[in-house]
């Protein structure tokens, strides 16, 4: 691992004890992952054989997978004690131990968005090499259009520094998988809800990001089907 990944390895790790009550176990962190969970109920109708998630961290969307990659031991430590019948491996996303066109399905949350453009790509080609023909890759990024929008500024550090277009995913995956879909999620600024009206905005806001504004959601997820 280079110094970058080593660096953010060891924040997942310090964070791994305390990272599902941190994260999730409050109204912003719930709003995210119930529309989460609407979009990859959505999308995993098929009857995928195998499912690969990247990044699984402590399972909290394991539930849709059979396997599961983290760079962060600890992280994976916890994931193993709720889910002692997956297969979980620690591992980057950039260089897996699995074989050519093992898995029919991946995906991955919450990870683009620390990476660099040149390590999205490389991601990618690794996907494409594990996936079976017509394979689907599902992941999400923020959406470069609503950052703009609001002025976000880029800081030094790693952390959800990367912002996308739809066109800079097609460019990054050209010659190797095809867009099946977008979609958004976040598309209210749901940190400045009062925390009692969440709950009851959900639909309202997935309707929202995937309408024509979806582009502005704050978080966009793309389908991916491998050529």
């Amino acid at each position: 691992m280079n110094n970058k990944q080593i660096k953010i390895v060891d924040y997942y790790d310090k964070l791994a004890p305390t990272y599902d009550d941190n994260r999730f176990n409050n109204t912003y962190g719930r709003f995210i992952d119930t529309e989460e969970r609407c979009v990859l109920d959505r999308l995993l109708t098929r009857q995928e054989d195998k499912v690969l998630e990247i990044a699984c961290g402590t399972g909290r969307l394991l539930n849709y997978a059979g396997y599961g990659i983290d760079a962060s031991e600890k992280m994976l430590a916890i994931a193993r004690r709720k889910f002692s019948d997956k297969d979980l491996r620690q591992s980057l996303g950039q260089r897996t131990p699995f074989a050519d066109a093992e898995f029919d399905t991946i995906y991955s949350f919450h990870l683009m968005m620390h990476l660099k453009r040149e390590e999205i790509s490389n991601i990618i080609r690794e996907v494409h090499r594990i996936l079976k023909p017509g394979g689907r890759f599902i992941f999400d990024i923020p959406s470069s259009h609503r950052r703009k929008l609001f002025g976000h500024t880029r800081r030094d550090d790693w952390h959800g520094n990367t912002a996308l277009r739809p066109a800079d995913v097609t460019r990054l995956s050209r010659g190797l998988f095809s867009r099946v879909s977008t979609t958004g999620i976040l598309f209210l600024p749901v940190h400045r809800l009062p925390a009692s009206w969440r709950k009851s905005m959900v639909r309202f806001d997935l309707a929202m990001a995937s309408g024509p504004m979806k582009v502005l959601s704050s978080y966009l997820i793309f389908e991916l089907a491998k050529i």
